[in-house]
């Protein structure tokens, strides 16, 4: 791939951050294998201002030294890069989405930190293939069987992944001309995990992976005119709260919708099962799913014709936390403090039951156990600022502020399908 193509293809996933010394880097996601290491590659010919971020995973012995040797190969080729470092993740049931979500939570913060807003990630139509076939056999939804997207946002970011039209033998070939060398993960082959299974059975079926991507465009084309109809409804029709929660009419309770708020409100990186939405839409009542939960709503709600309430189910919020500028709690809300804010003792969490934090004869039409769900500042056992409620007791934390910024949104779109410009297989 030569540098007029992957510039091509780079047009068609804009807008950029305009190019340029003093200007925010575009990120680069690199394990130090063959198609990062070639994002990174073209991505610094393509413009100056990027950064490469590499993560150790630290699962197995070599790992430290394949991400130190992929950071040399980085600055060799002129590219700042850091390195991030994951604690904590133990091999056993489920590690391959536990180290996902590790990583993607890393780079989200380290992007976080340096300004950055486009994040470009490395995935190639093999690999849509691959999630393509392993969704199916999951029963996977339609919206689900639209693969990767080109372009997925987060509250933080633009995910990118400019490769997704590209096979990985051009990749490599890329990176063999270019007389590049990459790291081999052996665990890309251990035919235990259920993708590199995938992954042979492909290789001795390239119709069958072909076939794949062009239902995944197929896909993906009727999910972006789906997104586009849902978003417009909601925008139109439903009430979201600051403190995360959401108001629904009565006709808006479909399963696509619903899946949607509920997966907003939870916080959480996936929708909850099918089936489940499905009785819920069927026979609608109060219920938990998913981490959120439907309950009806009050008089006051009803006279403007909002008849649901999704809020958050309080006993799956995360534990409080350290307060500092840029912590998340519950994974759905940051904080900001001025600087020289004293946060020494102030934690970050729930505000709990009204009575302990709102001043007397306040009054809401939200219900209480909404209000319950929003986050707070807590010194010395108590409440000391509910902001999203504008509520301080404490002069000194004045000017803090908590944001609601959740990993996806009740009306979020991506782009899927063909890249804009062309085919790019």
């Amino acid at each position: 791939m030569d540098d007029a193509a992957f510039g091509r293809v780079m047009a068609g996933l804009g807008p950029w951050v305009p190019d340029g010394p003093d200007m925010p880097a575009v990120g680069i996601a690199v394990s130090g294998g063959a198609d990062s290491l070639c994002l990174a590659f073209l991505a610094a010919r393509w413009r100056r201002a990027v950064r490469a971020l590499v993560v150790d995973h630290g699962l197995r012995a070599e790992s430290g030294q394949e991400a130190r040797l992929t950071l040399d190969r980085l600055h060799g080729l002129g590219i700042p890069a850091d390195l991030l470092v994951l604690d904590g993740l133990m091999r056993g049931p489920g590690l391959a989405d536990r180290a996902r979500r590790a990583r993607y939570a890393a780079l989200t913060q380290a992007c976080r930190q340096a300004g950055i807003v486009d994040l470009l990630l490395g995935h190639h139509a093999d690999d849509q293939a691959e999630t393509i076939v392993i969704r199916r056999r999951a029963a996977s939804g339609p919206d689900g069987l639209a693969g990767m997207a080109w372009i997925s946002s987060t509250a933080d970011l633009r995910l990118v992944r400019p490769f997704l039209g590209f096979g990985k033998e051009r990749l490599r070939a890329t990176l063999r001309h270019a007389g590049l060398a990459w790291v081999e993960d052996p665990s890309n082959a251990d035919r235990r995990a259920e993708r590199a299974r995938v992954r042979d059975a492909l290789a001795r079926d390239p119709d069958h992976a072909a076939r794949a991507g062009r239902s995944a465009a197929r896909a993906g084309r009727a999910r972006m005119a789906a997104d586009r109809d849902q978003a417009a409804m909601l925008a139109a029709r439903a009430e979201y709260a600051p403190g995360g929660w959401v108001a629904l009419p009565a006709d808006l309770l479909s399963a696509r919708i619903l899946a949607s708020v509920l997966r907003t409100v939870s916080g959480r990186d996936y929708p909850p099962p099918r089936q489940a939405v499905a009785a819920l839409v069927n026979a609608p009542r109060a219920a938990t799913l998913g981490g959120a939960c439907l309950v009806p709503a009050g008089p006051a709600l009803r006279r403007a014709g909002l008849v649901w309430l999704a809020v958050r189910e309080e006993s799956a919020m995360a534990d409080a936390v350290p307060a500092r500028s840029g912590a998340c709690w519950d994974g759905r809300f940051v904080l900001w403090a001025p600087p020289g804010t004293v946060l020494d003792g102030v934690t970050f969490g729930a505000a709990g039951p009204v009575a302990r934090w709102a001043p007397p004869g306040w009054r809401s039409r939200w219900p209480a156990r909404a209000w319950r769900t929003l986050p707070a500042l807590h010194r010395g056992g108590r409440v000391a600022a509910v902001p999203l409620a504008g509520i301080c007791h404490v002069p000194d934390l004045a000017g803090v502020r908590i944001a609601l910024l959740p990993g996806t949104t009740v009306a979020e779109s991506g782009l899927f399908g063909d890249l804009p410009g062309g085919r790019t297989g």
